[in-house]
């Protein structure tokens, strides 16, 4: 993966510096062309509400909507009228713009772990510098879609208590992170401590540093593949395990 120049970083597009995307798309949420299916983009896009799929619709267009400009540019008036649905239609599945917002943070938080648990998949078994992976993974992710990360840790995510389908979206990616360091502490390669206190500390060193970056606080000539894997350095080398040989000093396990 190229090198992510932080002197190159949009707030709203984080791009790589030597990316080949023409400035038009800059703007578009890097993972929406996965969950944005090719019909809902043919002029008969109201056929997706005949079918039973408008939900998905609407959750998928709002997340293009947000990637283009912002969670504001989101009204269910504009996003009916993309969808090619009646006005009235997207309230037989959201209430108000609100709800459907909180959807489309939760189908964040789906996604991201969905990525995670493409790494780590084997993590018992892996070494565990699957687990620093895990960590690297989590700041690409924000950095290629930073509108809708900015949407899953913003306002809806101090209402998440309220919204039960947002709740149980962010659960499960915390919940995925305390099962891995779980599981390397089992095998010894992570200190038997309180694995949920370790997965805040994780989660809150990436959090952070994607945050910095997409907020544009951080300024600096390295380049962010750099400070990713720093970062992922430096949680991992607090938790992990030391072993002692015989005869020896405590050395890593790997």
């Amino acid at each position: 993966m190229a090198p992510y120049a932080i002197s190159n970083i949009d707030a709203d597009s984080a791009v790589p510096e030597h990316s080949t995307l023409t400035p038009s798309t800059y703007r578009l949420d890097v993972d929406v062309v996965n969950i944005v299916s090719d019909t809902c983009r043919m002029n008969d896009r109201g056929s997706a509400y005949h079918h039973g799929n408008l939900r998905e619709a609407l959750v998928a267009e709002a997340a293009e909507m947000i990637a283009e400009g912002g969670a504001a540019s989101v009204t269910m008036r504009a996003i009916g009228h993309r969808l090619g649905v009646s006005r009235t239609a997207p309230y037989r599945h959201f209430g108000d713009k609100d709800a459907l917002l909180a959807a489309v943070a939760a189908s964040g938080f789906d996604r991201l772990r969905e990525r995670l648990e493409t790494i780590d998949a084997d993590a018992p078994r892996a070494s565990i510098e699957r687990f620093r992976s895990m960590g690297e993974e989590y700041v690409r992710f924000a950095l290629e879609n930073p509108a809708h990360y900015r949407l899953m840790y913003g306002k809806e995510a101090l209402a998440r208590e309220d919204l039960p389908e947002l709740r149980a979206a962010a659960n499960a990616l915390y919940e995925h992170l305390v099962d891995v360091i779980q599981a390397y502490q089992r095998s010894g390669r992570i200190k038997r401590q309180d694995a949920r206190a370790q997965a805040y500390v994780a989660w809150g060193t990436v959090h952070g540093l994607a945050s910095l970056v997409i907020d544009g606080q951080i300024q600096a000539t390295d380049d962010i593949d750099e400070l990713i894997r720093q970062a992922g350095r430096t949680v991992l080398d607090g938790m992990r395990a030391r072993r002692r040989s015989a005869g020896k000093g405590p050395e890593e396990a790997r």
